[in-house]
């Protein structure tokens, strides 16, 4: 019974999901996956302080795709209890790299569209 309920919760979310996500940027690279808005009121070009609304500091190191919903903005981060590896150019195939053992905590934040403000945090 709990296994149906949670399909059915589940189906609900997605299709719920997929008849809102219009005005969101709710996935990865946003609406198609191509990483491109059609809206001719958004800047052409920007830097660290042309064009920028707000900026805010967020603990940890993330490549994830930031998504949008409603007035807030989602990104994801993992903070390390030690200073780790520093990202580098290339890729990382190869070589003898050791499995990390310091303790990480796997982040979710939640800004205010408007402000970049934390809405909350969850581990």
């Amino acid at each position: 019974m709990i296994k149906k309920t949670m399909t059915a919760v589940f189906l609900g979310c997605v299709l719920a999901t997929t008849a809102t996500s219009q005005n969101n940027w709710a996935q990865f690279r946003g609406p198609g996956s191509l990483g491109v808005v059609e809206d001719p009121s958004l800047p052409d070009t920007w830097s660290t302080t042309e064009n920028v609304a707000w900026k805010t500091d967020i603990p940890g190191t993330g490549w994830s795709s930031p998504t949008v919903w409603g007035d807030n903005i989602f990104v994801t981060s993992v903070v390390s209890s030690v200073e780790g590896e520093k990202p580098k150019k290339g890729l990382y195939f190869g070589g003898e790299r050791k499995p990390a053992t310091d303790v990480h905590q796997w982040m979710v934040y939640c800004l205010d569209y408007k402000s970049g403000k934390s809405a909350g945090n969850r581990k």
